[in-house]
């Protein structure tokens, strides 16, 4: 039995409907700041009464109240969740839940209406109907543990009634106790206790002076007695003095007096072993009650985690969701978790119209098995970071890579001058939140399948980003093409361009001529800029480089500029397109002068920030 999916109306982020389904074991959330994450985990802690909603109450920022005039919250918000694969002792033990799909489900409605206490009227049913018998005892049945983005770690595992190690020890411990016979602690305690106060001179001499004291202030009527001993003989008592040490190496037995408090631990190291004492607790089926449903709510679980350690950890969380029967759902802004994981796991959340909060399961993108399997190996730290983007530009490798983010500025800023009533744009695409994503080649298929269908057919399912391609013409390597004199180019990305060019969220934008070096090359003077790049980095050419040089190229016909760009392309090549790009990317930062830019690459960065929202190549 597990948590399948949640709707949600009206609380927090979600002022409409809002849906999202789960699997059974991992559930990894990404996604933008903003979108509703961890509103999604607050959510499953309001409904499913976890610890510290169970104390606390709802407040006036749970409603969701809009932006936007008339900044009015919503008069309700209401959490319902669906649990599926129920066995049939569950569906016994759930049938007060259950609705016509033999489902068990929970729903739970708070209307804004505070009393003069400020608290909000609850309704929780399960089942179907408001009416429905509830049974609140079916909590009991529901381990729900739920760690902060910012976890204290120290503060949790440390000795005192909230101590999650002293949780444990009782969770272990709970059929004795339940039986009301006395835990052996508690006669190794008495009996040290015992021998301490006789065999320590100090420990007599003090607990008598204390006794004499109060018996000179007090008088025997109102005095008190007193006594010295190392802890209370009670179990409860016990377990919450106990201190969690730490010593830096598994492979080596240290003695006790080796290992050190928490507080000389790293915070990573902390984090770690509150999450170890959290899932021992989860995992361990130590009593006779049934746990129905073990749910690990975790946000942001790389914090203080270096990326090994947060690879280790997310690879271990997969292996006790599949293996221990725990529902894990995890938040992360960490594009080396997301891209750790098998893209099964992953659920992205976006907003794209900041009013409509939308999550997609990656599965339901349907890619084909082999862009899923493509997907899955090449989703590597770099081009993860598209699940946490506003918007994506894919391109073909490093050089364009290096060189879209200044060009893009470029482009925004006349745009922004030129939009007379119009609404501008962001200036760079940093501020935009856009993604430069390189395919280190031409893998544009498998990628883009998760933003559109490739061959112009079913949308649905599919990420609600906008996604922008940039990919080159490639005609035969010894062409010299013009605006005037195009050659067909053999790039079998071409074939792509207009089944995703009918999609709602994604662009392919073709260069016209050959590469994206050339391109840039063939624009207006821009030689003039590219080629005294070239003679720093190639001091082999540099008399036919002068030759070249000394034209002013904005004014040259075309084909006398495909003679100098199909130079110049051959001798970036021989160089390097990262290097040459590098260099180019620094100069044009500093550079006051104009930088043409061909039309499709204008296109594609105004399209992917959000401009000219028909804009086809």
């Amino acid at each position: 039995m597990y948590l399948e999916s949640l709707d949600i109306e009206g609380y927090k982020n979600f002022r409409d409907h809002f849906e999202i389904k789960f699997s059974k074991d991992l559930n990894v959330l990404v996604g933008e700041n903003g979108v509703g994450k961890s509103a999604v985990i607050d959510a499953i802690r309001l409904l499913l009464l976890e610890d510290e909603f169970g104390r606390n109450l709802v407040s006036d920022s749970d409603f969701h109240t809009p932006f936007a005039k008339p900044k009015e919250p919503v008069e309700f918000f209401q959490i319902h969740g669906i649990f599926n694969n129920l066995s049939r002792e569950e569906s016994v033990a759930f049938l007060p839940w259950l609705d016509e799909n033999d489902k068990a489900t929970l729903t739970l409605h708070v209307q804004n209406k505070p009393t003069p206490r400020g608290r909000f009227k609850w309704e929780l049913w399960g089942g179907v109907s408001r009416s429905s018998m509830f049974e609140r005892e079916l909590f009991d049945t529901i381990h729900c543990v739920y760690l902060p983005p910012l976890r204290d770690a120290e503060a949790k595992l440390r000795e005192g009634k909230g101590s999650r190690l002293a949780r444990l020890l009782r969770s272990l411990n709970k059929k004795v106790l339940d039986q009301g016979k006395d835990h052996p602690l508690e006669k190794v305690v008495k009996d040290f206790n015992k021998n301490l106060a006789e065999q320590d001179q100090s420990i007599k001499n003090a607990n008598r002076l204390i006794q004499d004291r109060l018996k000179e202030v007090l008088g025997d009527v109102f005095g008190q007695d007193a006594l010295i001993q190392y802890s209370e003989t009670n179990f409860n008592r016990i377990v919450e003095n106990l201190r969690l040490l730490f010593y830096p190496d598994l492979k080596t037995t240290p003695e006790p007096d080796m290992f050190r408090s928490l507080d000389q631990n790293s915070l990573g190291y902390n984090n770690l072993l509150y999450l170890a004492t959290v899932l021992a607790e989860l995992t361990e089926d130590t009593t006779e009650d049934p746990k129905y449903v073990r749910l690990l709510l975790i946000e942001e679980p790389e914090a203080h985690l270096h990326p090994q350690l947060q690879v280790k950890l997310l690879k271990y969380l997969e292996e006790k969701a599949k293996n221990e029967n725990v529902q894990v759902i995890v938040t992360t802004h960490s594009p080396v978790m997301a891209s750790s994981v098998a893209i099964k796991h992953l659920i992205h959340i976006s907003d794209s119209s900041r009013n409509s909060p939308k999550a997609v399961p990656i599965t339901y993108c349907r890619l084909e098995e082999e862009s899923a399997n493509f997907v899955s190996r090449w989703l590597d730290v770099t081009k993860s970071t598209l699940l946490f983007a506003k918007g994506i530009i894919l391109v073909e490798g490093i050089a364009e890579a290096m060189l879209l983010p200044v060009i893009a500025k470029k482009i925004l800023d006349k745009h922004n001058q030129t939009s007379i009533g119009k609404s501008k744009l962001p200036s760079s695409l940093e501020e935009a939140g856009i993604s430069v994503i390189s395919m280190n080649g031409l893998y544009f298929k498998h990628f883009m399948q998760l933003f559109c269908d490739v061959n112009g057919e079913d949308h649905q399912g599919k990420l609600p980003v906008r996604c922008a391609g940039l990919t080159d013409n490639d005609p035969p390597k010894d062409s010299k093409p013009t605006c005037l004199k195009p050659v067909e180019g053999t790039n079998h990305t071409l074939k792509l361009v207009s089944g995703i060019n009918k999609s709602e969220w994604a662009r392919l934008f073709p260069g016209k001529l050959k590469t994206f070096e050339y391109d840039l090359a063939m624009e207006d003077g821009n030689m003039n800029i590219m080629l005294p790049i070239l003679k720093s980095l190639d001091g082999s050419n540099k008399k036919e480089i002068q030759k070249y040089e000394t034209i002013s190229w904005g004014t040259q016909e075309e084909g006398e500029k495909s003679e100098a760009a199909f130079f110049l392309l051959d001798q970036i090549e021989n160089i390097g397109k990262g290097e040459f790009s590098q260099v180019l990317a620094r100069h044009l930062s500093e550079l006051n002068k104009s930088f043409a830019v061909p039309e499709y690459i204008r296109k594609a960065v105004i399209w992917a920030c959000g401009g000219e929202p028909n804009a086809t190549p």
